[in-house]
């Protein structure tokens, strides 16, 4: 007959709700970067579009601070652009 330790050994555990960090990748030429993903997209897709449209490096890592805190991009847009007072002449709306 099989106990409750036999059977707790035979089963194999489910990494289903285990949380995992993010994973760090290597980009050839621009060293360790880590892969973020958002509900608006990944963070390297993000940073390039927002560059494209003009938005200053200082504002960029603001509105990166803004996504990690759960923020969606049109709002951390818009927080960044009214607490620095400023935003870039061509920026479109995101939402």
């Amino acid at each position: 007959m099989l106990t409750p330790d036999d059977l707790m050994r035979s089963r194999r555990l489910s990494k289903r709700f285990i949380a995992t960090a993010p994973s760090v990748g290597k980009i050839t030429g621009l060293g360790s970067v880590r892969r973020e993903v958002f509900a608006d997209g990944g963070w390297l897709s993000i940073r390039v579009m927002l560059e494209e449209r003009g938005w200053s490096p200082s504002h960029v890592d603001l509105i990166h601070e803004q996504l990690r805190q759960g923020w969606p991009l049109a709002m951390a847009v818009r927080q960044v652009a009214m607490r620095m007072g400023t935003c870039p002449m061509r920026s479109k709306s995101l939402g």
